[in-house]
This record gives C-alpha cells, structure tokens and sequence, in this order.
C-alpha cells in the first residue's frame, strides 16, 4: 500500500469515526419532545402562581424541564418538551415575577424574603414522580396533600 493510499484510509476511518461520535452524542438530543399540561393544586386549592420542575431520573437523559404555575394550571410547550422518560417532580409557590422582585431588590442594595408555601415534600425534598416513558401522556394534573 503507498503512502497516499494509507492516508486516504486513514482520514476515510477517521471521518467515519468522527461521524459515528456526532451521531451517537445528538441521537440523545434526537428525542421526540411531548408538550404536557395540567393542574397543581395545593391542600385541595389551585396553586395560585409557582413553579413545576421535572427532573429526570434516567442516567443516560439527564436533563431538567420546567414550566410555571398560573392560577393552578401549568404547561410544558411541546418546543421545550419532555423526552419519554421517569421523571421526579418538584413544585415552588416562588414564581418569575417574585424572582424578578428579588433580583430588582438585589440590585438596589436591599434583601427581601420569599416565602415559600410549598412544603419541602414537595420541593427539595420531592418524592412526587410521572413516568412519561410510554410518550403518551399529555396531561398530568398534581393534588399536594
């Protein structure tokens, strides 16, 4: 074999190679994506404004999504879905519009305190789960009792 044709080879292998890499890396990012809406009510009310995370429990997807809470309902658009997988869900009562108050706050050399009304069952300490993995579902609505 000359030495062109060696080379030749060798950078077919290696693109074939690099290829292989870009492929496996993005097929992760490949997911179909599922819009999911629903409901959050707290001690039987609708949680008035918030938060809702869902933290994936599968190693090999280990990505968060997260959608606000409204007058009791949330919604995760389809453009920034959830991959079919398990999920560990957490809720927060501080919502943008109190994170932006703090952050204004913050910025003119003052502190405040936001007060959160979601037990930490339900938040840090979330064992609230959905298993999303059959791609299917569309709506999950949550009473925090």
């Amino acid at each position: 074999m000359t030495f062109a044709r060696f080379k030749t080879n060798l950078a077919l292998v290696t693109l074939l190679g690099f290829g292989y890499l870009v492929y496996d890396y993005a097929s992760a990012w490949m997911q179909p994506a599922f819009g999911l809406s629903g409901t959050v009510r707290l001690e039987g009310k609708p949680l008035a404004k918030g938060i809702v995370r869902f933290i994936s429990m599968d190693p090999d997807l280990p990505w968060s999504f997260g959608g606000y809470i409204k007058d009791g309902r949330y919604e995760v658009p389809q453009e920034y879905g959830l991959a079919a997988a398990r999920y560990q869900v957490e809720f927060s009562s501080i919502g943008a519009e109190d994170v932006q108050r703090m952050l204004d706050a913050k910025g003119r050399g003052e502190s405040i305190e936001l007060k959160e009304e979601v037990p930490t069952r339900f938040n840090q300490d979330s064992k609230v789960q959905i298993d999303l993995t059959s791609g299917t579902v569309l709506q999950a609505d949550f009473d925090l009792k």
